[in-house]
């Protein structure tokens, strides 16, 4: 029987105190028989349970490059992992940069690069629906952070002065509309959608246009490709 402890990190580990979060993760793994164990989050499960999948996705590879201690860590988990994919080149390129030249042999050898499996439903009818509501707009998907750049969309929207549609929801949201209300853009915030609703509008767009700064591999613009649609990177 497969098993993936699937995006085991941050969020996770605000739940739970870090020990009762490890502590019952290898208790799951003993009660249980697990042929694969896939962890996306290295630190901190790949440390306490051996033999497991690391995929490593932006996050993760920026908190590994950023520690003190990082050829330490990265040495510790190539060892004990069974393999170790990144989700692009750029992300494992970012921390074999921060490695020693030792440490990154041993990485490059233990690891591979292979984006995750992308399916993406009939979102047509919906999309035809939206695009006779709205007329020509572009999009932006994606929560409402700081990293994501979703200002550069609105000054965009700014310039163009055409609709842009802004899908996702975060702690930016009320400076966002704000900076919007100011430049008099025409941006309209429909907050946090099911994932085929998001499709649909990605489809229905002029335009995605994407200016996060940190993402090595993103699934919106993947989403946006097998779809499509053109592709505005800020």
């Amino acid at each position: 029987m497969g098993a993936a402890f699937s995006r085991s990190g941050a969020g996770v580990l605000r739940a739970v105190p870090l020990g009762a979060f490890l502590g019952r993760t290898c208790s799951a793994l003993r009660r249980e028989s697990f042929d694969r164990v896939i962890v996306h989050w290295a630190l901190p499960v790949a440390l306490v349970v051996p033999g497991v999948e690391l995929v490593s996705h932006g996050s993760d590879a920026r908190i590994l490059s950023s520690l003190p201690a990082r050829d330490a860590f990265v040495s510790a988990l190539v060892a004990r992992a069974r393999s170790w994919r990144f989700v692009s080149d750029a992300l494992r390129e970012h921390l074999l940069r921060s490695l020693s030249p030792s440490v990154a042999r041993r990485l490059l050898a233990k690891s591979f690069v292979r984006a995750a499996s992308l399916e993406v439903p009939n979102v047509g009818s919906r999309a035809e629906a939206i695009r006779a509501q709205l007329g020509e707009f572009d999009v932006s998907v994606g929560r409402l952070v700081a990293s994501k750049r979703v200002d550069k969309a609105i000054e965009r929207a700014a310039r163009t002065r055409g609709l842009l549609v802004v899908v996702g929801d975060g702690p930016e949201r009320q400076r966002l509309e704000r900076r919007a209300s100011e430049r008099s853009a025409r941006v309209r915030f429909l907050g946090d959608l099911p994932r085929d609703e998001a499709l649909a509008y990605i489809s229905a767009a002029r335009a995605l246009v994407f200016a996060s700064e940190r993402e090595g591999c993103s699934t919106v613009v993947r989403e946006a490709r097998a779809l499509s649609t053109p592709i505005h990177v800020l």
